[in-house]
């Protein structure tokens, strides 16, 4: 066997290695992201509530902000 020979099947075999390193780190993300969309068991209705009022607030802030930004180009403009 010639030392060329040798050598394409160790980069061949580095070349699987890495395939199969990728193949299972996308194995690894793919069960995580599973664990993450599991069910969580039922909120209290506290909980409800204060989740409730959380989004509320936020999608104020949010307009808030767009009403900022809209009147702030409105009047920058010459």
């Amino acid at each position: 066997m010639k030392s060329d020979d040798f050598r394409d099947i160790i980069d061949e075999c580095g070349k699987i290695l890495d395939e199969n390193v990728n193949i299972l780190s996308d194995m690894e993300f793919e069960i995580d992201s599973w664990k993450e969309d599991a069910v969580k068991p039922m909120m209290t209705k506290n909980e409800l509530v204060d989740m409730a009022h959380d989004v509320a607030e936020s999608a104020r802030i949010k307009r808030a902000e767009a009403s900022f930004v809209r009147r702030y180009f409105e009047n920058d403009t010459p």
